[in-house]
């Protein structure tokens, strides 16, 4: 090998060489850098991990303070509850019990079926429920029209018919026809008390609809409170006689057994002792004497307040029966009694989904002609 090709040997080498250191120390770079970036995401995901964790921990933390701040207002909320005048715990119960009647005391279906009817001339006559419109088909008094079951054809002429724009014939929502909910639980409502539409003539209450609406449980509370104070007024003008008097001596005696009975060991000694006495002179005036020296046992006391202290009068005459009696034959006086109960049912209320139709001045009797 000549000189000249020795160098061009040698050089050809030494590139290689560099061109491997060079490659090598890329590769340390290379992995250097991986790892890096290895360290840097792991470092990135602890940071990620620790974050949420301590947002686990608030939550559980504020959870866990979310509970105890429930609790601590619950016994709060107890404890001042215990402090409240009576009369404030005795409505809050009776609040508390009507709400849990509210599923027993609803309507379990809907109100309104909205079942057309038509005479054989195709003319509307009204809207009717389902299950009247299938006792006119199973009787054949009526045929169903289209495949949805939402209207019947008579197929007789009847007697009657109503006029245009007639209550009986428009569409009626299964709606607090006061505020308009749809979703609560709902309740019929008799705009002339139940107690008085009873008592009507037959007339004054057949297939007389117009004074039965429908309304949510809020607002059935309100205008029964309502109508019963306006029914309380109208029965004081006719000074009903009560129908229990009190017999005040075992009033008396019946009070001091239950004190004994239920709250003695909250009651001074002094009291008791007055109690007791009370109740062993009752005793002894019913030739039934405890000795003085006998305790009087629980049996003994649950027995003189079984016993009943009122008396009742056999001259009673219930408020509405009164009230019903003084307008019975007049028929003026029966259409201005029901219309003054349709006139206070809006002003009070002031309902807003009435039905088309629905009016004050409307027939109060089903064989009288309907006025808008």
């Amino acid at each position: 090998m000549s000189g000249k090709q020795s160098i061009v040997f040698i050089a050809a080498g030494a590139m290689m060489l560099s061109v491997w250191m060079m490659r090598r120390e890329s590769k340390k770079k290379s992995t250097s850098r991986k790892k890096k970036d290895q360290k840097q995401r792991d470092r990135q995901v602890d940071i990620v991990s620790k974050k949420a964790a301590e947002i686990a921990m608030r939550a559980k933390s504020k959870e866990e303070e979310t509970e105890v701040t429930e609790q601590e207002e619950s016994n709060y909320k107890s404890e001042w509850s215990e402090h409240l005048p009576g009369h404030i715990l005795r409505e809050q119960y009776k609040e508390r019990r009507r709400k849990e009647k509210l599923p027993m005391l609803a309507m379990k279906s809907q109100m309104y079926d909205n079942i057309t009817m038509f005479c054989p001339e195709g003319r509307q006559l009204s809207q009717i429920s389902s299950k009247k419109a299938k006792w006119y088909v199973q009787k054949q008094l009526a045929t169903w029209i289209g495949e949805d079951n939402k209207a019947i054809k008579l197929t007789f002429e009847p007697k009657a018919r109503s006029d245009e724009g007639d209550y009986g014939r428009s569409l009626k929502q299964n709606i607090c026809i006061a505020c308009g909910d749809g979703e609560k639980y709902q309740m019929r409502f008799y705009i002339v008390p139940h107690v008085y539409r009873t008592l009507f003539p037959k007339r004054y209450k057949t297939h007389m609809s117009h004074d039965v609406v429908l309304l949510c449980a809020d607002c059935h509370l309100k205008m029964g409170t309502a109508a019963n104070n306006r029914m309380n007024e109208i029965e004081d003008e006719f000074n009903p006689q009560q129908r229990f008097a009190t017999n005040q001596r075992q009033y008396k005696v019946r009070s001091a057994a239950l004190a004994l009975l239920n709250w003695r060991h909250k009651i001074p000694e002094q009291k008791i002792s007055v109690h007791e006495a009370t109740v062993r002179q009752y005793l002894t005036e019913e030739k039934t004497p405890i000795p003085e020296n006998d305790l009087l046992t629980n049996e003994t006391l649950q027995r003189i307040i079984d016993v009943d202290y009122r008396i009742e009068n056999p001259n009673y005459i219930p408020g509405p029966v009164l009230v019903v009696n003084s307008i019975v034959n007049d028929q003026e006086k029966m259409a201005d009694f029901i219309r003054s109960w349709r006139r206070f049912f809006v002003n009070t209320i002031h309902p807003r989904f009435l039905p088309d139709g629905w009016s004050i001045e409307y027939a109060v009797a089903c064989d009288e002609k309907p006025t808008a």
